[in-house]
């Protein structure tokens, strides 16, 4: 009995040691993502809504700060001296896709389909719905 027990204990071992890596974890690529959305504050310079004429943001708008461990903020800032108007909106902002494609921001409750993402640009479509829906374009540098 003892060996029967030594045997099935075995097996049960090397099930799990020949399973899947680990999942949770970022590779690489997932990385450098994540490294570019949160290494600066993104100030809103460009924005384009449907049935609207676009609107280019000079001397203020909102700028979005994203934390690497899931937080963020928003604020009005007037860019020349930093001043805010209003009180910071704090936020959780988590990616919905494998590919870190959306962002999804809960105190808007918007999803940010990633069009654009370099150290300078993030390009973005704005959706109270899943992407595959009506996009606003919105541009931060």
């Amino acid at each position: 009995m003892k060996h029967l027990s030594c045997i099935i204990l075995t097996l049960v071992v090397f099930v799990l040691v020949s399973c899947e890596e680990r999942t949770g974890f970022y590779d690489g690529e997932q990385q450098e993502i994540i490294a570019r959305l949160t290494m600066k504050e993104w100030k809103l310079v460009y924005e384009h809504m449907p049935s609207f004429d676009p609107t280019e943001f000079h001397g203020e708008g909102w700028v979005y700060k994203f934390n690497s461990n899931g937080t963020g903020s928003y604020k009005w800032i007037k860019w020349e001296d930093g001043s805010i108007e209003g009180e910071p909106v704090y936020f959780h902002w988590t990616f919905t896709t494998d590919n870190l494609a959306v962002i999804y921001i809960d105190k808007s409750e918007r999803f940010w389909l990633i069009d654009k993402l370099t150290a300078n640009e993030l390009w973005v479509y704005d959706s109270y719905q899943d992407p595959c829906c009506t996009l606003t374009l919105m541009r931060c540098s």
